[in-house]
């Protein structure tokens, strides 16, 4: 770790040594054409951007033979532009606002005239883009601070986007900090965290799950959401987030804010509806708060500032019908109906930015945030543990956890613009059980409503991981061209220790609700585990390496890229030491290289036409291809021979003196026979070491200012993914399974009422019980295997007189996946595109081939002043419903007919007590009700002496105190559709914000 460290701070040192500075990397331009009065293109003319944001206060160009102009690398702020030639009229135009990843076409007519006249031209700002083909959104400051956005989070940001999904329902700051937002078929780990164009993602992955810090607020200035037809400087497809920061400036200001909500500000949406899907009690609020002053100014006039922040949030909450178990120590689960269990997390951060003005051409920043994250249970928000009592859940506490990143911006002539930066950030999101809990302690799991109560029946220890990235860009710009090459590169490592409780076994119960909520069951198996282990990983590079061109033709500009990425991981040499269940167990392990070993080259091509030559309307299409971004050990885990062994097993448990303690003549075989040993019973084929998955995006779409300030745009999406795996139980062929059918139960709520049979079901013949080694390989070697997302976007943006805003839209779109070619063939068991043929899943076309439906998803917000300084702002969220499963518990003794046999998990003599958990319902095909959530703010400035201001605010969130339900429980039995969350009731939350 010493050494890692060390090369890591020796690069960072060179970085800042040899590279380049920049500011906030957001990727803003002004381009345009300038011509006489007869419509001649007119070379030669000086172009003047100045603004109180750049590094030069004025950015200078010249047209080119074309009569063609392009300034890049522009900060977002508020421009004038000047355009100068001798013998004709200058001409400025002011009030050109500029914000992230957005290129403002201001064109100008010159006539003959006296050099001294000036013609000033003010009108609104360019609002379609008619030189780039990035699809992308910016929330900036204003409408950030008068929304209602709970947290303010990138992601609670990002989804009042059509289109945007997330893995949880913000209601007020409801939602935990580690959620993740996709679009158009992407990725959750797709997702690319940046700040100041530095990632914030630990070492162990990317994506909103993987975030270092939990970035400051106060310290944001805009966000730019990149949703498709990325450039060549991105490697993946989904959504690029990027936060541009503040900075301080020759004038000392400071910012507050605060807000609170409690219990008693929240009503209750336990409706009959509610009730008759079998919950007895809802989510609530029991506190919420967030504190965020910050203070900036010079240190030096005119040559350094800083800019410094301190945030405190704490968001508690009650788990829908989820209580604290008044028999912990038993085989039983009591719920204490008087106290609720919670779900709380606890955040802090501490930020610090110094900008040093080092001459006219240089610009320097450093920032630094530290932080703190408890999360007391924590399983409830990260993995959707609702059916776990609160001392089965795991506690969860970060440390270290910090950000440090600098930048470097010079634009060294007009022409030529360099930028680098670097960053490094640590977090060891370590899990422990919970507070007064001991090891000794089992975990129960019933198994036909899967609650889970006694202990945390997972594996808990560190996640430490750390991870070092930089970046270096040079753009190059004339008239009709800005090229831009550029590299950039991470290194990461991630240390995991894993163990388990009560010697490293848990037990399984399979009976049913009783009276009062009780729940007990009958023995049916336990789950023995082979841990302690420690797995270590590291990714030796990720390294990009990008060119691009944005080409002007006259109304068309081509967007011409091209990238090439080098993703090598390795698992470092390692020993594991024995364990419970693995008394004997002491094994060394070499160091295992090119796990994996990827290089790809993708285009990126995209045009953009500027349909009437106006500005107003835009003709968009692009194709990219984008790489796969798996975490650092999505391979590494599987090809890490301490990961790779078997880590847990079942046993089938007939519990003959009713004790509820397994002895060793009760249990039935094991269902791995390589349970805990050094044989490695998975990996992945060389091709796909070397191989790395895509996709593909293609769009095409128009966007056209409708009035000044109004625009609209729609937009066709289509993602295809390549490179797909399957994975291969290697040890059996279809003629080591029997087939057999099940009657499905008789229930009004499944598909046709139930009754039924259900067949494509196989069970591995006894003497192959337990044997597997699983092959990760191209799915091309078996057959076509198919992922495609297809969607279209309505759109609009308007900024209307008196400060109104709208904006919103929907997107209709769906997913569809096909895996058939495997239907037949039984050696097949998962696939990457997130299905799998597990012992329950029926080969058949229903469960291979999904097709949902296309559903709609509508975002909107809108921004009204009134009267007396009040202004009144709303956000509108309509999604689809959660689909709706239905897995059973099927009994040998309901098997055993149609098979012919017992399954091959039941022992050689005695009673049977084998399950196997069978999907009554093909994936896809049923939903739960649509939600709605409409959440309004009405805040009241005050206008104090010396520029400064106070703003109360009030927000309703959850206005029409709907109650959809976001997940359920789908095993089937008593508790099944039973709702694990809820949207939160109806919450009323007090702010204020002072400017001073």
């Amino acid at each position: 770790m010493r050494r890692v460290l060390a090369w890591c701070l020796g690069a960072f040192a060179v970085v800042l040594a040899t590279a380049t500075p920049g500011t906030a990397q957001s990727g803003s331009g002004l381009a345009g054409v300038v011509k006489d009065t007869s419509g001649a293109v007119l070379p030669g003319v000086t172009v003047e951007a100045s603004s109180p944001a750049l590094i030069e206060k004025v950015r200078t160009v010249v047209t080119d033979g074309d009569g063609q102009y392009k300034i890049v690398g522009l900060v977002p702020g508020a421009y004038a532009v000047t355009f100068t030639l001798t013998g004709f009229n200058t001409v400025r135009r002011e009030g050109v606002a500029l914000t992230a990843s957005f290129t403002a076409t201001v064109n100008a007519d010159l006539r003959v005239g006296a050099l001294e006249e000036t013609i000033v031209v003010t009108g609104a700002a360019p609002t379609v883009d008619v030189q780039n083909v990035v699809q992308q959104r910016v929330m900036t400051r204003d409408i950030i601070n008068a929304i209602p956005a709970g947290t303010k989070s990138v992601a609670s940001i990002g989804v009042l986007i059509p289109g945007v999904v997330t893995q949880t329902q913000d209601v007020g700051g409801t939602a935990f900090s580690a959620t993740a937002i996709a679009i158009h078929g992407s990725r959750f780990n797709e997702q690319q965290l940046l700040y100041d164009g530095v990632f914030y993602n630990h070492g162990a992955g990317s994506g909103g799950n993987f975030n270092t810090i939990v970035p400051n607020d106060a310290t944001v200035q805009e966000v730019s959401l990149e949703v498709g037809g990325t450039s060549a400087e991105s490697p993946n497809g989904g959504l690029r987030t990027n936060i541009i920061p503040r900075e301080g400036g020759n004038t000392f200001k400071g910012f507050f804010f605060g807000s609170f909500t409690n219990d008693s500000l929240q009503g209750t949406n336990l409706s009959d509806e509610i009730r008759r899907l079998g919950l007895v009690s809802v989510p609530q609020v029991t506190r919420i708060y967030d504190i965020d002053p910050a203070y900036g100014g010079p240190l030096v006039r005119d040559r350094v500032w800083f800019y410094g922040s301190v945030r405190k949030q704490n968001s508690q909450q009650t788990v829908a019908d989820r209580y604290y178990n008044l028999t912990p120590n038993t085989p039983v689960y009591t719920p204490d109906f008087g106290r609720q269990a919670q779900n709380n997390e606890e955040n802090g951060n501490q930020s610090l930015r110094l900008t040093w003005q080092i001459n006219a051409k240089n610009k320097w920043s450093v920032q630094g945030q530290n932080g703190q994250q408890k999360r007391p249970f924590y399983g409830y928000a990260c993995c959707s543990a609702f059916t776990s009592s609160p001392e089965a859940n795991f506690y969860s506490e970060s440390r270290p956890m910090y950000l440090v990143q600098t930048s470097w911006n010079s634009p060294l002539t007009s022409r030529l613009l360099l930028e680098a930066s670097a960053g490094g950030a640590s977090k060891n999101f370590e899990t422990y059980l919970q507070p007064g809990m001991s090891s000794t302690q089992p975990a129960w799991t019933e198994l036909s409503t899967g609650v889970i109560w006694g202990n945390y029946p997972g594996v808990y220890g560190a996640n430490a991981n750390f991870q070092f990235n930089t970046r270096f860009v040079a753009s190059y710009v004339t008239g009709s061209h800005a090229a831009k090459v550029g590299v950039t590169y991470m290194h990461s490592n991630s240390h995991v220790t894993q163990s388990v409780v009560n010697n490293a076994t848990s037990y399984q119960l399979l009976g049913g609700v009783g009276a009062n909520g009780i729940i007990t069951g009958t023995p049916n198996r336990v789950t023995v585990y082979a841990t302690p282990l420690t797995l270590d990983a590291v990714m030796k590079a990720n390294m990009g390496v990008f060119a691009q061109d944005q080409w002007t033709v006259r109304r068309l500009t081509l967007n011409l890229g091209v990238r090439f990425d080098y993703f090598n991981a390795y698992v470092p040499a390692q020993r594991i030491g024995e364990g419970p269940n693995v008394p004997t167990r002491s094994v060394n392990f070499p160091q295992v290289d090119d796990v994996p070993n990827w290089k790809n080259t993708s285009p990126r091509l995209g045009a953009s036409d500027d349909l009437c030559g106006t500005g107003r309307t835009a003709l968009k299409v692009s194709l990219g291809r984008y790489m796969e971004a798996p975490n650092l050990t999505t391979i590494t885990r599987v090809m890490d021979p301490a990961a790779a062994i078997v880590s847990n097993a079942t046993r089938t448990w007939n519990d003959a003196n009713r004790d509820f303690v397994p002895q060793a003549e009760e249990l039935g075989p094991i269902s791995n026979v390589n349970f805990g040993t050094s044989v490695i019973t998975q990996a992945y084929a060389d091709e796909v070491r070397r191989t790395r998955g895509f996709n593909w995006e293609g769009s095409a779409s128009v966007q056209h200012e409708v009035l000044s300030n109004v625009s609209v745009n729609v937009a066709y999406f289509r993602r295809w993914f390549g490179n797909l795996t399957t994975t291969q139980n290697t040890r059996v062929t279809n003629a080591d399974f029997s087939p057999y059918c099940v009657t499905l139960p008789s229930d009004t709520r499944l598909p046709g009422g139930g009754g039924s049979q259900l067949c494509g079901l196989n069970d591995v013949t006894p003497a192959r019980f337990g044997q597997a080694f699983n092959l990760i390989q191209l799915a091309d070697t078996f057959g076509s295997q198919q992922d495609v997302f297809d969607g279209v976007d309505l759109a609009a943006n308007a900024r209307l007189p008196r400060g109104v805003v709208v904006q919103g839209g929907v997107s209709i779109g769906r997913e569809r996946t096909n895996n058939c070619y495997a239907k037949d063939n039984l050696s097949l068991v998962s696939f990457n595109t997130g299905t799998a043929f597990t012992a329950g899943t029926p080969r058949l076309d229903a469960y291979c081939d999904v097709r949902p439906p296309f559903q709609p998803n509508v975002k909107a917000l809108v921004i009204y002043p009134l009267p007396w300084g009040v202004q009144a702002s709303a956000t509108y969220q309509g999604l689809p419903g959660p689909m709706i499963l239905a897995n059973a518990q099927i009994r040998n003794a309901d098997i055993a007919p149609s098979l012919g046999r017992n399954l091959s998990a039941c022992p050689a003599t005695g009673t049977c007590t084998a399950t196997v958990n069978v999907s009554l319902i093909p994936p896809g095909t049923v939903y739960g009700d649509r939600l709605n959530q409409v959440d309004l703010r009405f805040s009241k400035s005050i206008a104090l002496p010396g520029g400064r201001r106070i703003q109360g605010m009030v927000d309703v969130y959850n206005t029409l105190n709907g109650s959809a339900v976001i997940s359920q429980n789908n095993t089937f039995g008593a508790a099944w559709l039973r709702p694990t969350q809820i949207l939160q009731a109806r919450l009323v939350k007090f702010g204020a914000q002072v400017d001073f």
